[in-house]
């Protein structure tokens, strides 16, 4: 029969910490290409309406220019070995980590005194002018 944990796992989204922030960050671009994209659309609109063209009129942009993320996690350090030729070449340790929510608190067993908070402050910056 095969293993159960597996799934259990994929069902709490234990994943690497550094995926999880980096999907937090993904997140955050995304929302902001669609709102960018959005901008586009309706600048498009009215340069190509000819009653709105004759006003002047310039899309609304918005921007993201902060954003602070507060997760609280159940935070797991796991080592890996790496085995070539049946030796281990490298010993790799990797922390993992799953959102603390009622489904890993009841598939687990949890208790919020064990879990970790991150805090990050994702800030946009102005793009880098090259010279010349």
């Amino acid at each position: 029969m095969p293993d159960p944990l597996p799934m259990q796992i994929e069902d709490v989204l234990i994943r690497p910490l550094a995926e999880v922030l980096s999907r937090v960050g993904q997140g955050i671009a995304d929302a902001q290409r669609a709102m960018d994209l959005n901008s586009i659309a309706t600048q498009t609109l009215m340069a190509n309406d000819p009653v709105l063209k004759d006003f002047g009129l310039e899309a609304t942009w918005y921007h993201i220019p902060e954003v602070n993320v507060e997760l609280k996690m159940n935070l797991t350090m796991r080592t890996e070995d790496i085995v070539k030729n049946n030796r281990v070449v490298l010993r790799k340790r990797r922390i993992y980590a799953a959102p603390f929510n009622a489904s890993f608190q009841n598939t687990f067993n949890a208790d919020v005194a064990g879990t970790s908070q991150i805090r990050a402050k994702i800030v946009s910056i102005p793009p880098t002018r090259r010279p010349g």
